[in-house]
């Protein structure tokens, strides 16, 4: 077995635990003695080489800079400020109609609603695992259609649009 570059650099660095074994290895081995012989002589030329001034400071491109920690601007701060206002706001009107609701639902229905969707689900996940190409009489099941309020729809909307106006708004800030 041939002593590794590694195990050749780290001797002639002084840092290998392996001397003796190293060096017994290099005065039988012909093949590692002379890899070892050419890794002494480039090293000795690269210590020749005279010390060269660089024209310009590289430093600059891998110290980290204040430039790549980006402060969030005012306009940014009061936009955030003013949703949570606002979903504050809305929240606190949207409390006694949520309450009126909530007295209206029928938890029966919910469970029922629930176990026929649960089922479904399953149903629909057994058909896709049994799931075969040639097959022409299979269909899946639909979900059924529950039925929102015009006040859950709203609410609904008013969701989306907030949502959407965020991703615009962060988009907006990445870009800068």
């Amino acid at each position: 077995m041939h002593l590794t570059d590694e195990q050749l650099n780290e001797y002639l660095d002084h840092e290998t635990n392996e001397r003796e074994q190293i060096e017994l290895h290099l005065k039988t081995c012909h093949e590692c003695s002379a890899r070892f012989s050419d890794l002494q002589n480039l090293f000795l030329e690269l210590d020749s080489l005279p010390d060269l001034q660089l024209t310009r400071d590289l430093s600059k491109r891998f110290n980290p800079s204040r430039e790549l920690i980006r402060v969030p601007t005012r306009w940014f701060n009061l936009t955030v400020f003013a949703q949570a206002t606002i979903a504050l706001v809305a929240l606190i009107i949207a409390i006694p109609f949520i309450a009126i609701y909530l007295q209206q639902i029928d938890t029966t229905m919910l469970v029922t609603s629930f176990a026929e969707v649960q089922t479904l689900w399953n149903t629909w996940l057994d058909a896709l695992s049994t799931f075969e190409f040639e097959s022409t009489a299979f269909e899946l099941p639909t979900l059924p259609i529950v039925e929102m309020s015009s006040l859950l729809i709203s609410l609904a909307g008013i969701f989306v649009v907030w949502i959407f106006g965020n991703g615009i708004l962060l988009r907006n800030q990445i870009r800068r």
